[in-house]
């Protein structure tokens, strides 16, 4: 069987979400199918300095000896995130204090990294989905404002002058967030703001969003003149408010979930000259962040691979053009 990585090599780089338990459960899959991968949290804040100034990389650097042992390239994943960042880093924060503390993280991880990892997601989910307002509420904003992202993007090109530089979303097909990212991101660009992609998530499920909604989201961000990469896709089988669980999928769902996955890589296929990355939140379907989000302890099944790391027909949807 042809892995994914040679069947879109003329497209795309085809990657996953990946653990340094995963490296391990899932190496058969990760060699033969992904020639790219993300630290799932490995390379979040919290992970790398869950307290200030005491950096920990060990595990971050045995998923790059992976990638390098297997000629895997990485995206790193993130610099700026209103989540999993460690409470020290808003303590008795002024704008001053904390535009430091944002420098000398994105420098210390930078300079260690910046020859291994080819891109950065350096902001991650600081648009609001709902009302009016642009951006998210978050201790970034609060203390420095709303040109946090500014500074970010600014700091990580001063540290990372060869490194292609992301903004990072969820909900990205959705009307009107879709909107939302579309000016935030142009208004940094006509700012100056070194912003060389924009990084769609994709965490879809078989309902939602509609395939139309997605084409048209890239056709809007593809007038910004970035790189586009799906940055943390899967295909949940349930509605993001559904607290149902199932024993097993049932064959109905698993054919719209193949449906929706074949569709998608579709029109991924057909935006080629601008997504040039494709990542799965994951590898196969016994591990996935959705066994705990957002019903805690609730079997999904999003992936490609089944629990067993055997293709699904989700799989063989995405490998038939």
């Amino acid at each position: 069987m042809i892995g994914l990585k040679e069947k879109y090599k003329d497209y795309f780089k085809i990657g996953a979400a990946v653990s340094s338990r995963t490296i391990d459960t899932h190496k058969d899959l990760l060699v033969k199918h992904f020639n790219s991968i993300t630290c799932e949290n490995e390379t979040k804040f919290v992970r790398l300095q869950a307290k200030e100034n005491e950096y920990q990389f060990d595990h971050a650097d045995r998923i790059l000896k992976f990638a390098k042992d297997n000629n895997i390239v990485m995206r790193g994943h993130t610099f700026v995130w209103h989540n999993q960042t460690p409470g020290w880093v808003f303590e008795e924060a002024t704008k001053d204090i904390l535009l430091k503390r944002m420098k000398d993280h994105i420098t210390c991880v930078g300079k260690r990294y910046e020859d291994d990892f080819f891109c950065w997601d350096v902001v991650n989910e600081a648009i609001e989905d709902k009302g009016d307002a642009v951006l998210r509420k978050s201790p970034w904003v609060d203390i420095i404002g709303e040109d946090f992202m500014d500074y970010a993007f600014q700091y990580a090109r001063e540290i990372l002058p060869n490194t292609e530089l992301f903004y990072n979303d969820y909900n990205e097909s959705s009307y009107p967030k879709r909107d939302k990212i579309y000016k935030a991101v142009k208004d940094m660009l006509d700012r100056g703001v070194p912003v060389d992609g924009l990084g769609l998530q994709c965490h879809w499920n078989v309902y939602s969003p509609s395939m139309d909604d997605f084409k048209r989201a890239i056709e809007q961000y593809a007038k910004l003149g970035l790189k586009i990469h799906v940055t943390e896709m899967d295909v949940s089988l349930f509605k993001f408010n559904d607290d149902t669980k199932l024993d097993k999928p049932s064959a109905d769902l698993l054919k719209k979930q193949a449906a929706i996955y074949k569709e998608g890589f579709k029109i991924l296929r057909e935006y080629k000259d601008i997504v040039d990355n494709v990542t799965l939140w994951g590898v196969a379907d016994d591990y996935t962040w959705l066994d705990h989000f957002p019903v805690r302890n609730r079997k999904n099944w999003p992936m490609l691979f089944d629990e067993n790391h055997e293709p699904k027909e989700a799989f063989y949807a995405i490998m038939d053009f």
